[in-house]
Order: structure tokens, then sequence, then C-alpha cells
């Protein structure tokens, strides 16, 4: 899970009414959109998202919605031979704080789910291999190191 996440600015004529360094429940005005009831929006300039939900199944078909209707891919993996089940590996829940930039931006912070004003978020990572944790190999194998 990233520690931080800045997202920029929005447009001039949309500066937010809280101060620099406000702890603040995001709102569709600070987001990208919402897709299927969940806040979402890019980190950076990366592939990485945030979707204001704990909830996996939730932020999966709103990050898809989101990759496939603003992004232009054709789906959350920008892999249309993948299914949706292989993004799990690239979702990560948990709470966050968001607070206010001068720039009028936010920054995400990782935290405990005990601390005051932490909400519920799903971080997407760029994807790059899923992890394969079962293989199958037809012969007997040694442990590495044991031959």
């Amino acid at each position: 899970m990233p520690l931080i996440d800045q997202h920029p600015s929005p447009a001039p004529e949309s500066q937010p009414a809280e101060p620099v360094g406000t702890v603040f429940t995001p709102t569709l005005e600070d987001m990208e959109g919402c897709y299927s009831g969940v806040l979402v929006a890019s980190l950076g300039e990366g592939e990485e998202a945030i979707a204001v939900t704990g909830d996996k199944r939730q932020a999966l078909e709103a990050l898809d919605t989101y990759y496939r209707e603003v992004c232009g891919h054709p789906n959350l993996l920008d892999d249309a031979a993948a299914g949706l089940v292989d993004a799990y590996y690239f979702l990560d829940c948990g709470h966050a704080l968001f607070t206010r930039r001068a720039d009028g931006g936010w920054t995400a912070t990782a935290a405990a789910e005990t601390t005051p004003s932490a909400i519920p978020v799903t971080w997407f990572q760029a994807p790059g291999p899923v992890p394969q944790p079962y293989v199958r190999h037809n012969d007997p194998q040694l442990p590495a190191g044991s031959a």
C-alpha cells in the first residue's frame, strides 16, 4: 500500500474551501468521477488510482469503469485477454487521511483504521506480472540449495 499519494490541484475556478493541511473527506469535486457509486481518482502520472471504498468488489467495478471510460483501456488491466479476477492482485484495501495541499490538490496518506478521520480506500497499483503462488510441476522438486 502506498504511504503517500498525491493528486493534482483542481482547475483554478474550483479551488477548495479547506485551508492547507486540513484533513477532509473527499467529495465528487475532489475526485475525477463517481463510478458505480464509488469516488475514483488517478494518482500522479503513473497507472495508479484510488477508490474511496474498502470493498474490493466495489473498487474493482468502479476502477474498471474508470479505466475503460476515461483512459480508453479495454479494462482495468489494459489487457483485453486478462480476466478481471487478476486485478485483485493489484488492489490494496486500507484506510487513508486526505489532506489539502497549498496548490488545492490533496495528499492521501495510509493510516490505521482507528485514526480519527481516516476513511476506507482501495489503492490500485500499476499492473505487472500476476503472481502465481502455485506452480505445478510434473516431477517432484527439491527445495533450492538442497541438492
